[in-house]
């Protein structure tokens, strides 16, 4: 009879896995995706405020219905492993121990690290905010350029608490060389455990491996509350003489994904150089409306009712010129080419006249 010894060694491979992750525990928990697929969170669209009429019936202003956008997120990923050990290639006393160090080697050099790219490729790809710069990262600017994500999230209601800024151990050593270093706000000691090596005033500096920085992208920050790493399965096991073997069968399944919440997606910031951002689009009114880019091979989209076109369900693809919206409607597009090693440029806001 096949043993199944997952109890045993849960508990161990959880803290692994936790340990050894640069982006699990500094996410948002609020939703769970457990026996879904797909949560939808709506949003509402705010309205413009009207001048107030002393006189006439609409005092206020016409009425208008609440409205409301979809954001859809669906988890997409789902990996697994199986390693066999025969009994005839270890000694059997051996055998519980060896299945134990391939498993925690499996969480740590292969699971951790595919989940940490793809979430921190996620956050880059759907930022709220891309700042792009002309000069490269140097000792002499880094601190400063940190500092400009800072002022964003404070000019954008950003919360202040559990901030993080993504850097490359590259670009760790250039910020501790830095003269104004001395000036930050320093917490190393206390912060390591955390896999923290550092802050910079509300900043929480997490430095990371080259490789798992998406292309192109220099710095990733976000606030804790804008982004998701929800696991819908974390299983992992290990069979001792399963039928068919003689010897010990490790199995491991992770269902997840990596999201960026839209309506608060000003939480989220990436920095690229100048040339990696994409043009901001324009809206130009003839007897159609075009909306394009300068940006080659760049998709451009868009929402005509008042959403954000990064994350709502309503949003369209922009192929060919559309007929000229009604007086009023605002037009939202932004443009984006990630396979292109580009990064999205900012949202523009057109109102139709």
């Amino acid at each position: 009879m096949a043993i199944n010894l997952h109890e045993k060694y849960s508990d161990k491979i959880k803290q692994v896995y936790t340990h050894n992750s640069f982006v699990e525990g500094k996410t948002n928990q609020e939703y769970s995706f457990v026996g879904v697929k797909t949560v939808k969170i709506p949003n509402l669209i705010t309205q413009d405020l009207n001048d107030y009429q002393r006189t006439g019936t609409n005092r206020y202003g016409t009425p208008n219905e609440l409205q409301d956008a979809i954001q859809e997120l669906s988890v997409t990923q789902d990996k697994s492993f199986a390693i066999t050990i025969d009994k005839g290639n270890n000694v059997e006393q051996q055998m519980m121990k060896q299945a134990g160090r391939v498993m925690e080697a499996e969480m740590r050099e292969k699971v951790t690290p595919t989940s940490d790219k793809y979430a921190l490729a996620q956050y880059a790809a759907n930022a709220g905010h891309t700042i792009a710069y002309d000069a490269a990262v140097a000792k002499s600017n880094i601190i400063s350029k940190l500092l400009d994500i800072e002022v964003y999230f404070e000019d954008n209601f950003v919360p202040t608490d559990r901030r993080y800024v993504f850097v490359k151990n590259t670009h760790i050593a250039m910020i501790k060389l830095s003269s104004e270093f001395q000036y930050a706000d320093s917490a190393v000691d206390k912060l390591l455990m955390k896999g923290i090596v550092g802050k910079i005033g509300t900043l929480n500096i997490v430095g990371v491996p080259a490789a798992y920085m998406p292309a192109n992208v220099e710095h990733i920050a976000f606030q804790s509350n804008s982004v998701m790493l929800p696991f819908k399965i974390k299983d992992s096991r290990i069979h001792q003489d399963p039928p068919g073997l003689s010897g010990h069968l490790l199995e491991g399944r992770f269902m997840y994904d990596a999201f960026v919440i839209g309506a608060i997606c000003d939480g989220v910031v990436v920095v690229v150089a100048k040339e990696k951002k994409c043009a901001d689009p324009t809206v130009t009114k003839g007897t159609t409306t075009a909306i394009a880019t300068t940006t080659s091979d760049a998709e451009v989209y868009y929402t005509t009712d008042g959403s954000d076109p990064r994350w709502s369900t309503t949003r369209t693809k922009y192929s060919a010129a559309i007929a000229n919206p009604t007086a009023g409607t605002i037009i939202k597009a932004y443009a984006t080419y990630i396979s292109g090693g580009m990064y999205p440029s900012d949202v523009v806001t057109h109102k139709c006249v």
